[in-house]
């Protein structure tokens, strides 16, 4: 890890999946990289919140269409087939685990600095152009940089530049609903019909064995909880459940005490939730091991950028000339009224099922070295509602910190100077899948 200085290549905002990878990718091509990461420690959404699944990252051939560094953080997924039929194995992952594989990977970068307990509270525009970032926080200083990016999920670097930006659904401004998810243990799999706690089959037994007995609690209680159902997905060693299974509406990350509102009225639905499933057998003695302390936010700022990205393009599974990244999940609108269960609320992409992510979309529009890096690349907010997972951000952010990287080290003023194709080769070389030409570069 670098020794403290005020002047990089690349700065870095927000460590999460998107963050991480685009500093891994950078720094690999031998660029000096800040990551920047405002909690006291980074994984972002992945390890904070916790989600246990690894979302869709094959095509519906089961290809794999993110075998880039999202490879490097879920290996074990790779093993399994992908499919979801009842004796295959779900593809979920420990939050601890990932953490340690962030901690091991950036430990290896010579290149690449990390501080925490950092947030940034200005700015520095000049022409088209960030020129440098205030920094509060374990660090008091300011940062210039060559190319910024924003791994932020909520765009807060690209709102603070003076980025054009739009929140929610067009015709009321509403966000997906937001989760606190819980890791759960003590259950007697004696009790349970399908043997395999590890297998789809037992989570679609839950699914359908489980709802009877948060329906009613939910009758009794006069419950906020929107959900139709319940989700829970088995941890890979198959000793506890992380459970998907709270939602607050109207939650908005860039309004100051949203987010501790929501997470309050979020637990006290984990209470309810937890008291409702002890009544079957299997669950009796179940314990709460832990209510994950960062809010499951599916939403904040969409940052417009040179492109946007539809859920036209993502329902059409349309492929640009500037594809930098791929998408295999599925349309995932959790819907803001909470009127759908999520097998209704989940649109299918059509055969062959992945998309592409152009360049043009991690463009912000109206800045010459601004990138993003997170789900706030610019996409409506059908589009968002797919590329929002960590398969597609970990995607996303590969290619950021690459385009990047390119923009340093070719002396480009303007990162969309970078031909895609370019990028596509550097990406192609490190095991990552590309569709569309390549330009063989040399970087040393």
């Amino acid at each position: 890890m670098n020794d403290f200085t005020n002047d990089f290549d690349i700065v870095i905002v927000g460590a999460g999946v998107g963050g991480i990878c685009a500093a891994l990718a950078a720094s690999r091509l031998k660029s000096k990289v800040l990551l920047i990461e405002k909690m006291s420690e980074i994984g972002g959404t992945g390890v904070h919140a916790a989600i246990a699944l690894v979302c869709k990252f094959r095509d519906h051939d089961g290809r794999c269409v993110n075998t880039g560094i999202h490879k490097e953080l879920f290996p074990q997924a790779y093993q399994n087939t992908g499919l979801t039929f009842d004796e295959e194995t779900v593809s979920s992952y420990d939050e601890q685990e990932l953490k340690e594989t962030y901690h091991r990977l950036i430990q290896k970068e010579k290149n690449l600095t990390v501080w925490t307990d950092c947030e940034v509270d200005a700015v520095q525009v000049e022409d088209g152009n960030i020129r440098s970032v205030t920094i509060t926080g374990s660090k008091q200083t300011r940062v210039f940089g060559r190319v910024f990016l924003d791994g932020t999920a909520d765009g807060n670097l690209s709102a603070l530049a003076g980025a054009e930006f739009q929140k929610g659904r067009d015709k009321d401004g509403k966000m997906q609903m937001a989760t606190v998810t819980f890791k759960l243990t003590g259950f007697d799999t004696s009790l349970f019909k399908v043997k395999d706690v590890t297998s789809w089959g037992c989570f679609f037994w839950l699914e359908e064995t489980l709802k009877p007995y948060y329906v009613a609690m939910k009758q009794r209680k006069n419950s906020t909880n929107m959900r139709q159902g319940v989700l829970a997905f088995p941890y890979p060693d198959g000793k506890a459940f992380l459970f998907n299974s709270t939602a607050i509406s109207d939650v908005d990350p860039t309004i100051p005490g949203s987010v501790e509102r929501a997470f309050e009225i979020g637990k006290v639905q984990v209470y309810e939730l937890v008291e409702a499933i002890r009544e079957h057998p299997a669950f009796r003695d179940a314990k709460i091991e832990t209510i994950f302390t960062k809010l499951g936010v599916r939403e904040g700022r969409r940052v417009i950028g040179d492109y946007m990205l539809t859920g036209e393009d993502c329902l059409q599974v349309r492929k640009f000339d500037d594809m930098v990244a791929a998408c295999a999940y599925d349309v995932d609108v959790h819907d803001p009224d909470g009127n759908k269960n999520h097998q209704e609320y989940m649109t299918i992409l059509p055969s062959p099922g992945y998309y592409h992510i152009p360049y043009r979309s991690l463009i912000a529009k109206g800045f010459g070295n601004l990138l993003l890096s997170s789900r706030c690349i610019s996409g409506t907010f059908e589009a968002h509602a797919s590329y929002r997972v960590m398969s597609g951000i970990s995607a996303i952010g590969e290619a950021a910190g690459t385009a990047a990287a390119l923009t340093v080290k070719s002396g480009f003023s303007d990162v969309r100077m970078v031909p895609a194709e370019e990028i596509r080769y550097i990406l192609q070389t490190r095991g990552q899948f590309v569709e569309g030409p390549v330009k063989e570069i040399h970087v040393v």
